[in-house]
């Protein structure tokens, strides 16, 4: 086999070994962002749950305080 024949064959594993792994590289990156997506929205629900939670205390806290106070509205 000849000098030039070894070096384009080893170029060549070497190109598609470098491709391969780039891929793959990409494809886990973009998996990664994709899963921060998600924790993000389960980090929105979980708030908004809280958020409901916290409105309905205060709507029954404003409930119990009519009870005790009335207000006329003019």
């Amino acid at each position: 086999m000849s000098r030039a024949s070894k070096f384009a064959l080893v170029s060549s594993i070497v190109t598609t070994t470098t491709i391969v792994w780039g891929v793959h590289y990409l494809q886990r990156q973009e998996r990664e962002n994709m899963y921060k997506g998600v924790q993000r929205d389960d980090a929105r629900q979980v708030e908004r749950k809280q958020r409901m939670a916290d409105l309905e205390r205060n709507r029954q806290r404003e409930q119990n305080l009519l009870e005790i106070q009335p207000i006329e509205m003019v």
